[in-house]
């Protein structure tokens, strides 16, 4: 048992590799999220990101209360900015789908969404994760196509669990699959997950 548990702990660092400070179980992180809120928590329910609506746009924080930065939302793309207020992201709508550009507009990412899965693609065109979506269900899958985390509707939104059906997370406040996902997709950090989660809840077509 003592290994199982070991095995488990370092698994979900391992898929979900957020350097930020998770805050301890408490009422927050139970309690269903406030309008238009979102949480995410980690295997144990203790707080690791928490998403805020602020006008047409979102505040974030870590699990601790450390602000991490902001989204700001306009008609086609939105801009993930720092806490001193600088641009890391730009996110802008494409026809093949989103297209993340660094600060001063160079490519960094596509997502390519196809009808059979959706092709996440780094600045090479190298495919760095797939994401196949059937049923109200997703599946985040390695660039070989290995399922790396299955996201599945919860009591307040979604979990998140390896393939084996260990669970290693969940998001509370989110209301579409598509966009919850993207908090199980270790490439980006936590504060450009919530970016991405936020491109697919305002602007996806």
């Amino acid at each position: 048992m003592i290994r199982s548990g070991a095995a488990l702990l370092a698994l979900t660092l391992v898929i979900l590799p957020l350097p930020l400070r998770a805050q301890g179980p408490s009422e927050l992180a139970l309690r269903p999220p406030s309008a238009g809120e979102l949480r995410l928590n980690d295997a144990r329910h203790r707080l690791v990101i928490r998403v805020e609506p602020k006008g047409p746009g979102f505040m974030l924080w870590d699990g601790d209360g450390t602000p991490l930065g902001d989204v700001a939302v306009e008609a086609d793309r939105l801009q993930l900015r720092d806490v001193g207020g600088a641009v890391v992201w730009t996110v802008r709508r494409k026809d093949f789908g989103p297209q993340i550009d660094n600060a001063v507009g160079e490519r960094l990412y596509r997502v390519r969404k196809r009808t059979d899965e959706w092709r996440v693609e780094d600045v090479t065109k190298t495919v760095v994760a797939r994401i196949r979506m059937r049923d109200g269900e997703a599946a985040i899958n390695d660039p070989r196509g290995v399922t790396m985390l299955t996201v599945k509707r919860g009591e307040h939104g979604f979990v998140f669990a390896t393939s084996a059906g260990a669970r290693v997370a969940d998001v509370d406040g989110a209301g579409r699959v598509s966009a919850a996902l993207w908090f199980g997709v270790e490439r980006f950090s936590a504060a450009e997950r919530a970016a991405l989660w936020a491109y697919f809840a305002n602007l996806d077509r």
